[in-house]
């Protein structure tokens, strides 16, 4: 166990202001502009009300739903002065139901510099610190000129009650509340900000009928300090650093006997956090540095996450990891050859307590180019290798990953505008495989993947009707043979009656040889009529239909057949 750097007693800490808690229920609401909210209605009522009718067959196998079903689905919008309200009712042959759907309930008003959080709240104020983990309290964010003030107080979670049914409590957690903190100055391009997080268990929420030998789970406490950084120079060099260090104990009432110097560091950070022998200090932190210009720039980052570093202000770290990273990108000839990239090295055992290292080379590149006003071609490869090394003991060679996987894509791109009619015609290939690098295991892992698309698009503008075909076909190389699908894509949208009438037609021809081989139509029919703004009808037939090759019959034939009416009111 690692101490700490320096720590620090501020009883101003525990002169935060308590939440009052607000019992409803929903969504978290977007912070709200009073200013705005005073200028436009006071009260709105928006929303939708959508009545389907389903018919349902099928012929071959068992019906996989009911010959008819409906439902009713009613949404509704009341904003208040800003504060949104969202209200629903279904209604069907299976569920009846009419909620206010947000069992959390919270709102983030904003006046000038001031915004104000109440309620359910998804709060960052730095990724080591307070990270958008939901928060149910009060807390407000200052910002007058270039200062930066931000506190949140309130409940993180919620103590786990008996299943009196099963008499088992799964998952078991206190109640746990805590504060964050954040003080900065500067600009978007320039600022640097302090943060802290202190939060504990309540032990004293565990229900007294609540089993002993179901308290499987200690209460703890967690303090972490965070520092983010960013440095602009001349516009076009920065610089950006976060940091975060945590102070973990797993079981704030632990009765083993502690070091005099635990004693010691106990006695100044009691205050705010305890220290015993079940406390762990861990480290995160990460840095870039980077040049941006007009057509390129280039950007070098470095993580390093020790080992079970958590925040409880975050909800997942994918710790104990270093990773370095170079980030180049440039556009040429005018803004027609784009390119960005990266190349990274990762590896993992950061204090070698592992059996073995696992290290990752990730590459990826992207060009786009206009080769004319017409015609154009994007690319794009992405490699991920990883190997593991033995570390400490010997390991057996089969169970040592030893991967690289690759996926290249190629798609040309022709585009011809006119003024009767739009073509598009786009090819699209891409290649992939898995490469297995254990001689033990690399005979039945390897697995190579090709895919090709063609589609055609042809839009007559003036009469408003779109034709659509492709083609594709996928062939899988695994350890088992090779596994083959072929595809046909055919398709016809027109609008009429000043586009108030939407007809559609989609179908496709699947052929495929696994399973012994079968083929899968699949035609589909749909029409739609908007009456005016706020009613709408529409249509819809589908018709799916799978014929495998007679000599195998590894699959049943069947056709099943969907038709549906609906009709929407909006208001």
């Amino acid at each position: 166990m690692a101490g700490p750097a320096t720590y620090c007693r501020n009883t101003l800490l525990k002169q935060l202001i308590l939440c009052c808690i607000i019992a409803c229920s929903g969504n978290n609401l977007m912070a709200q502009d009073i200013e705005k909210s005073i200028r436009d209605k006071p009260v709105t009522i928006s929303g939708s009300v959508d009545l389907r009718g389903i018919g349902y067959s099928m012929n071959g196998i068992a019906a996989r739903r009911t010959p008819f079903s409906y439902f009713i689905n009613g949404n509704a919008l009341v904003n208040f002065y800003g504060l949104a309200i969202p209200l629903s009712a279904t209604i069907s042959e299976q569920d009846r139901s009419v909620s206010q759907p947000f069992n959390q309930f919270g709102m983030s008003p904003t006046y000038k510099w001031i915004t104000v959080h109440v309620g359910y709240r998804n709060i960052v104020f730095s990724p080591y610190t307070l990270a958008g983990y939901t928060m149910l309290g009060v807390g407000a964010e200052l910002n007058p000129g270039k200062f930066r003030f931000g506190f949140m107080y309130g409940r993180l979670n919620r103590a786990t009650a008996l299943d009196t049914n099963r008499g088992t409590v799964q998952p078991y957690s206190f109640s746990r509340k805590g504060y964050a903190l954040k003080l900065g100055y500067g600009t978007e391009k320039n600022f640097a900000e302090f943060s802290f997080l202190n939060a504990r268990d309540d032990s004293s929420t565990v229900r007294k009928e609540i089993p002993d030998t179901l308290r499987t789970i200690t209460p703890a406490a967690n303090a972490v300090f965070g520092f983010r950084a960013i440095y602009t120079v001349y516009k076009k060099f920065f610089i950006e650093m976060d940091a975060g260090l945590s102070v973990y104990t797993y079981n704030i009432g632990s009765v083993i006997a502690v070091t005099d110097d635990i004693k010691t560091m106990n006695s100044y950070t009691s205050s705010i956090i305890p220290v015993n022998v079940s406390s762990q200090f861990n480290a995160a932190y990460s840095a870039s540095i980077g040049y941006r210009a007009k057509n390129y720039s280039v950007k070098a980052t470095f993580k390093h996450i020790d080992p079970e570093f958590q925040s409880m202000g975050a909800y997942f770290f994918n710790n104990d990891v270093e990773s370095y990273c170079l980030s180049p990108a440039f556009n040429a000839l005018k803004n027609r050859l784009r390119f960005s990239g990266s190349i990274g090295f990762q590896h993992d055992n950061l204090r070698k307590q592992k059996a073995a290292i696992t290290s990752r080379i990730i590459g990826m590149a992207n060009l786009s180019c206009d080769i004319t006003s017409q015609l154009g071609l994007d690319a794009n490869y992405v490699n991920f290798s990883a190997n593991a090394t033995p570390q400490i003991v010997s390991v057996n060679n089969k169970y040592l990953l030893a991967q690289t996987t690759h996926n290249l894509s190629f798609s040309p791109r022709y585009i011809l505008a006119k003024e009767e009619c739009t073509h598009v015609a786009v090819i699209s290939y891409n290649y992939s495989t898995l490469v297995d690098l254990n001689k033990e295991t690399s005979t039945y892992n390897n697995i190579k993947t090709n895919v090709l698309y063609l589609n055609y698009n042809l839009t007559f503008n003036k009469s408003a009707l779109t034709a659509t075909a492709g083609l594709n076909k996928t062939k899988n190389t695994l350890y088992t043979g090779d596994v083959n699908n072929y595809g046909l894509l055919l398709g016809v949208n027109k609008n009429l009656v000043n586009n108030k009438l939407h007809l559609a037609t989609n179908n496709s021809f699947t052929r495929s040889d696994q399973y012994g081989g079968a083929t899968i139509l699949n035609f589909g029919i749909s029409a739609g009529y908007d009456v005016n703004k706020h009613h709408r009808f529409s249509l819809r037939w589908n018709m799916i239909s799978n014929i495998p090759d007679k000599k195998y019959l590894t699959s049943p034939a069947f056709t099943e057949q969907t038709c549906e009416v609906g009709y929407t009111l909006i208001f």
